[in-house]
Formats: C-alpha cells, structure tokens, sequence
C-alpha cells in the first residue's frame, strides 16, 4: 500500500530549517576538517519514493554520503538562508528518483566472478543500488556483498539469503551447483531441514554466512514453515518463501508470518482441492477452475495485508515465457490469470515488489529490472507511482534497510537516478537513464562499458542458455516436452556432438544423428507432455568459464511413487557458443538392476 507523505509545504518548511542546522560547518571549515563539502543540485523533478506528489524545480542539498535536505530551488537556494559557499551544481533537467532494488536475483547459482561482475555493473548503470539474491553459493555471495559495499567492485549492495528445504530438494541441479565441494542440505547455505533439525542451530549456520534472509523453498510441512519462521526472526533474520512450499499452500505460508512470498502463479495453488506433496516441474494448477476475483484469492490477500506479508510478483519471467514459446516455464503459468492476481492484490493494499528472477541477455545494455516495472505498470494494474514504489521503498522494506534505500529525504544516503524523461508517464523512460549516485558517488551513464564487448577471449553468447546451469535446465527441459524443435537450443549444431544413449550400445555421432535418435524417443515437432519424467541427483558442474563438465545420476520413471524407476551415471560437456551455451556430449549409462 502506498504511503503518502505531507504536502510539499509542510514538508519544506522543516527541510529548510535542517539545511540550516547543516550549514554550521562552512565548505571551508568542512575542508578544514576533512569532512566533505555542502553541495546543492538542482534543476530536475524530484520522486521521492513514497508515493506522494512529484515535487517540480526540485533541489537536494547533500554533503559526503548523507542527504541533508530535499525540497524546491526556491526553498533551497533563495531567501536569507541559503547557503552562500555551497557548490551548486545544475543537474539540467530531467527526473530524479530513488536508487531501484532488483528483489530476485541469482547471481551464483553456478558462480563465475566474471559473469557476475559484469551483470553487477550493468545493474549499477542502470541505476539499481541494491538486490535481493534469492539462494546461491554464499561463499561467492558474501565476497560479493563485501566487495560491493566497499566500492572495491562496481555494484549494487547484495543481500543475500540462505535455503532451507526438505532433503529430498537438495538432490536438485541448482542447489547441487551452489554447494560444489561439498554436500548440499549439509552446508550452512543450503540446509535439509526435518521435524529432528535443530532450527536454533541451523538458523544460527545460515546468519553466520553473512546471509539477511532464509528462503523456505520447497518440501516442507506447514508447522516447519512455522517453526523456521519462528527462530529466524528470533534471531532477527528475515524470511522469504516461495508462494507454494509444497504441500505447505500459500495461505499457510502466509500465516507463517513470512515476510515476503515470491511468484505470483504459485498463488494459484490456494484454488486447487488438492495439491503436490513435493515439488517438482510438470506439475501445474488447472487455471480454468477460478479467478483472479475468486473469493479464496480475497481471503489469501486479506490475510497478507493482517500479517504485513509482501508479495514479490516475478510478474515479466512469466511474460516473457510465454511470449518465447519453448522454454521449460511457458506452459507453467496462465499469464493473464497472474496479471489479473498482481492487480487484484495490489487493488487490496497487498505491497508489491519488482523482482526479475532472470536476466537480460548478455548483449542488453539495460537490466531486466525494467521489463519487470514495465510489466507491473502496463499489465499488472499498478499505477507508474506505485511501480516506482515497487522498485524502492517497499522494495527497501523487503531486505529489512527501508532506512537506507528507497526514499529521498534527510539523513538518507546519497543513492537515486537521474534520467532524462518522465517514468510516469512512461516506464520505459527508465532506458533514458543519464547518471546514477550510490553511497555518495556518481556513475554517468556515458561511462558505461559493457564487460563482454571488452572480453577477447572468446565470442559471447548473444541468445539461448546463458550459463552452463541454464544449458543443464534446458537439456532437462527437453524431456518435459518431448520436443524436436527444441533440440537445437540444446546441443551444437555440429558433427562433432556425440552421445551415449543409456538404452543402447555405441555411440551417436553428429547432429543430425542426434536428433533421429531423439526421433526414435517419441520425441515430435512441437512436442507434448509426457507421463513419465527425466531428473537429476547428486548434480555437481564444474564450470572452467567456456566450458563445463556436469555429472550427476540421472532417474526416468514417475518421480512421485519411484517405483520401476531407471537409473545411471550422467556426464554432460557444454561449451560456450556465439549462440549461447550448448551439449556438445552426453554419456548416459545404466546402474545394474535398475528400472
């Protein structure tokens, strides 16, 4: 819900008497002293993130990293107490507003400091001062985080989580990548959790990797969710949850007392009579039973507004995959259905963040973060205010530093954007970014230099799986759908491909041979649903930046009653291409006995 502040006339007066206050310590005297000295900047609109009115020909008087006044040129830098020895700086039109906040991120699933620092400057010079990382290796994380903090790199500040599931998640590709040298659900970022876990010591392991949050994940009954939630906030950790913990539903999960519960389409679960008890890809709510205006979806947001519970929509990943067509998420989500959830809870006061859980392709100058506000404030029922709100201070609020980000106005870091065009009146504006000012210092978008137009070592990807995780999930993905148009996203294109299918002795050998074989599968153009599913254990990808080489044991057969299930050894080698990361070799064998 929006939070309106006082008239600008009001707020003016006492801006003005703290910019007096402040002007004790002349430019001279502060250098002097060696504190930083007053500066003045004006000529912009300003949007201070709380959602009241812009406030035009607007100035902001700062010194060092610390806001000391917000109001109007006139207020500021007219009258008997302006200030006569400031440095007074024409911003030359345009809006200023708060730093944005990304608040779902991946930065380390598979980690590669390259790749992530180079996704962290974009997200800077795109005027993102912070991000929620929603589960990752924390020992990449956290070095991120300190780096990041001290200027040491150029990003936003990261604020990272720690995940707590049932065991029988952790055998999944991701959080096997995130713990590679060790044993996930046995390392203080990725913990199994059990009715015997005890949740004052794994809590105690997940804050001591430097993490704000846990995030509940998935396989966890309703009282755990409790339990964990309990504890953590005990030990002043925030806790983040999936919508849909499986079988935990989400009106559970929300009287959990969770502070934020992410995707949107898995609030979808709340209107089925019955439900997974775990997780796992193929399975889907029947969309067609209800509506965005259901009485079970008034209760559920209702509920969220009684226990303060943020959502975190991800509202663009599911637009975008349905505009793609051939990704593993664009037959999971009713798009329309989930707009018209994000609009009805926002309609109730639920607060809304913007949070991605994807990220723009390599060759993008600009962060993912604007599709998802261009999604919210266009098909997702918020206003271009409460947009904006979404990427700051409820944003803020999200990470638990609703003092340190979102808003513009005394005693706050110097942290906002400068862009040349109105993002109210279109939010696509936020592409016209012209400078961005975190902790104090700025950053001109004309000095922006993406990190791959500067690597030589090999071409960049400039579409399909942009990382070896991405290729694994959309190898895994090809046996959700059965599809042969899919094959060439998955491997190269090259006589080179060779593959050792599990059900047959010798080799495969080129492309082509590669996807007669599939033929032989079942697979179709265009594909359909199988009965049966492909997944992966003990997942470990040893990523050597062009290349990787992933093992795990893969299982096929119904995962939920595991009966009659094969199984055997997998060793894939993906290769960075000019399209993207692609298989260049899969060696699928049979344990004895099984199936």
């Amino acid at each position: 819900m929006i939070r309106r502040v006082a008239p600008p006339s009001t707020a003016f007066a006492w801006t003005v008497a703290l910019l007096v206050s402040a002007l004790a310590t002349t430019p001279a005297a502060a250098q002097v002293n060696g504190a930083p000295p007053l500066e003045v900047l004006y000529g912009f609109t300003l949007i201070d993130g709380r959602g009241g009115p812009p406030i035009p020909d607007a100035a902001m008087a700062i010194r060092g990293n610390q806001i000391l006044a917000v109001s109007t040129r006139r207020q500021l830098l007219s009258g008997p107490d302006a200030p006569r020895d400031a440095i007074v700086t024409d911003l030359g039109g345009g809006w200023v507003i708060p730093g944005l906040i990304d608040s779902h991120v991946h930065l380390s699933t598979s980690p590669n400091r390259t790749r992530a620092e180079a996704e962290l400057e974009r997200l800077l010079y795109g005027g993102i001062v912070a991000v929620r990382d929603m589960a990752g290796d924390a020992r990449a994380l956290a070095s991120l985080a300190r780096d990041t903090r001290l200027g040491q790199i150029h990003g936003p500040d990261v604020y990272f989580s720690a995940l707590m599931a049932g065991p029988s998640f952790l055998s999944d590709p991701r959080p096997q990548a995130s713990a590679a040298g060790e044993t996930a659900g046995e390392v203080p970022w990725m913990q199994a959790i059990t009715a015997e876990t005890d949740l004052v010591e794994a809590v105690a392991l997940a804050k001591g990797t430097y993490a704000t949050g846990i995030k509940i994940y998935a396989n966890l009954e309703p009282e755990i969710v409790r339990a964990i939630t309990r504890e953590a906030h005990r030990q002043d950790m925030l806790v983040w949850a999936h919508s849909m913990v499986f079988p935990t539903r989400p009106m559970e999960v929300v009287a959990a007392e969770v502070d934020v519960v992410s995707h949107v389409c898995r609030l979808a679960w709340e209107g089925m009579a019955r439900a997974p008890t775990e997780y796992h890809h193929d399975e889907v709510p029947q969309y067609g039973n209800f509506s965005a205006a259901s009485p079970i979806f008034t209760e559920l947001f209702e509920s969220m507004n009684r226990n303060g519970t943020i959502l975190d929509a991800t509202l663009a990943m599911y637009a975008r995959a349905e505009e793609n067509g051939d990704t593993d998420l664009s037959d999971r989500c009713d798009v329309d259905f989930a707009r018209a959830l994000v609009a009805r809870a926002a309609e109730m006061g639920v607060p809304v963040i913007a949070g991605t859980d994807f990220t723009a392709p390599q060759g993008e100058p600009f962060p993912a973060l604007y599709e998802e506000m261009e999604e919210l404030a266009t098909d997702g029922g918020l206003s271009p205010m409460e947009t904006i709100v979404s990427a700051t201070s409820a944003a803020a609020a999200a990470i638990g530093a609703q003092d340190r980000y979102g808003v513009l106005e005394h005693g706050r870091p110097v942290s906002f954007v400068l862009l040349a065009d109105d993002p109210l009146a279109d939010m696509s504006a936020l592409r016209s970014v012209r400078s961005v000012w975190k902790n104090g210092e700025r950053f001109d978008r004309t000095s922006y230099r993406p990190r791959v137009a500067e690597d030589e070592r090999s071409e960049q990807p400039t579409s399909g799986p942009a990382s070896p995780q991405e290729a694994l999930e959309y190898w895994l993905g090809l046996w959700r759908r059965y599809d042969t148009d899919a094959l060439e996203d998955v491997f190269i294109v090259d006589p080179a491909l060779t593959y050792f299918p599990s059900d047959s002795v010798g080799l495969v050998e080129g492309f082509e041979a590669v996807v007669e074989y599939h033929r032989s599968q079942g697979f179709v153009p265009g594909g359909f649903r199988p009965d049966q599913e492909l997944w992966l254990e003990q997942t470990v990808i040893a990523d050597f930046d062009d290349s990787a080489v992933v093992s795990a044991v893969w299982h096929f057969g119904n995962r939920v009653s595991r009966q009659d299930v094969a199984r055997g050894p997998l060793t894939l080698v993906v290769v960075r291409t000019n399209r993207g990361y692609r298989i260049s070799h899969v060696n699928m064998g049979n344990y004895p006995g099984a199936g």
